[in-house]
């Protein structure tokens, strides 16, 4: 080879690198990377799951407070939040407010001559207990724009007190409200509580029922064999599987505990959903007031009956 080929070829090679130098160079001068103060892109951390609300305990109703009510302490109250500005004797005066007697009842604009304001008057209707607990609560809540400046008391059981005594100035005081007694709340499973029906529960009419249709699969005598289900003498509170050696299905015997009054209710309204996959064909009984029955026929079969709940 010719040595100036060879030289023609270093110096394309030199002229390369040299080239390839030169761009890296200028490239640095134009392009200067920045190095950001904070992202481009923020992403910010998922925020805490809120707390959980507190559980509201339910508030007793207006005619429960009023049974219970102090009205010795409603009159010690209500004459020093309210004698600024009312009377109280009967055929009283008005004073920055009207008179206060025999007010629970009476028409709201009670007082003859009294300078009502537009929106009570416009109001209409009478006070009763109701339409007291409210005023009582919030004045401006109830009647805008009105003219008693009283901001109102917050306790339930303070203007329970208040009206008792208010109620009390009166020849002829009003009847207190009935207190009627709350629902049964149901239980863990949506059952009412068999215990109000067990209290009246007829154990004879529980036996004619269930000697139709338990006695075919079960014995009730102390120490009976078993059948095609296990004996039932002694069974009301005792263990769930409580027949030595009985074949009780696999969901039975890991159910646990004891035939309480709440389980049995459970058990005779539908085994299926009270144990599922268990042996009893049984669909249950549907009527609450019938398994009353039943269940204290069972608690009769003992030496001992378990006391009532």
């Amino acid at each position: 080879m010719d040595t100036r080929d060879i030289n023609k070829g270093l110096a394309a090679i030199l002229v390369s690198g040299i080239a390839f130098l030169t761009t890296g160079l200028v490239g640095d001068l134009l392009v200067r990377p920045r190095t950001l103060k904070e992202p481009a892109i923020k992403i910010e951390p998922p925020a805490p799951p809120p707390p959980p609300a507190a559980k509201q305990e339910a508030q007793p109703s207006l005619p429960a407070l009023l049974a219970k009510a102090n009205p010795t302490a409603g009159a010690m109250f209500g004459k020093l939040a309210c004698g600024i500005c009312h009377t109280f004797d009967e055929g009283g005066k008005a004073g920055v407010g009207p008179n206060l007697y025999d007010v629970v009842g009476g028409p709201r604009a009670h007082m003859q001559g009294f300078a009502y304001s537009d929106g009570l008057k416009a109001k209409g209707g009478e006070w009763t207990y109701e339409a007291l607990d409210a005023w009582l609560a919030k004045p401006a809540d109830v009647v805008p724009g009105t003219k008693m400046a009283f901001g109102g008391i917050s306790k339930p059981e303070q203007r329970a007190d208040v009206i008792v005594w208010l109620r009390s100035l009166s020849h002829d005081p009003k009847p207190l409200p009935e207190v009627k007694e709350a629902a049964a709340p149901a239980d863990a499973g949506g059952l009412p509580p068999i215990a109000p029906l067990l209290a009246t529960a007829d154990a004879k009419a529980g036996e004619t029922y269930a000697k139709t249709i338990c006695t075919i699969c079960h014995t009730v005598n102390e120490g009976g064999r078993a059948v095609v289900g296990p004996n039932l003498y002694n069974v009301v509170g005792g263990p769930k599987a409580h027949m030595t050696g009985f074949a009780y299905s696999e969901g039975m015997k890991s159910k646990g505990g004891t035939w309480t009054y709440e389980d049995l209710n459970h058990w005779l309204a539908k085994p299926s959903e009270y144990v599922p996959g268990n042996k009893m064909a049984f669909a249950g009984i549907p009527d609450a007031k019938q398994r009353a029955n039943v269940i204290a026929w069972l608690r009769s079969l003992s030496a001992n009956p378990q006391p009532l709940p």
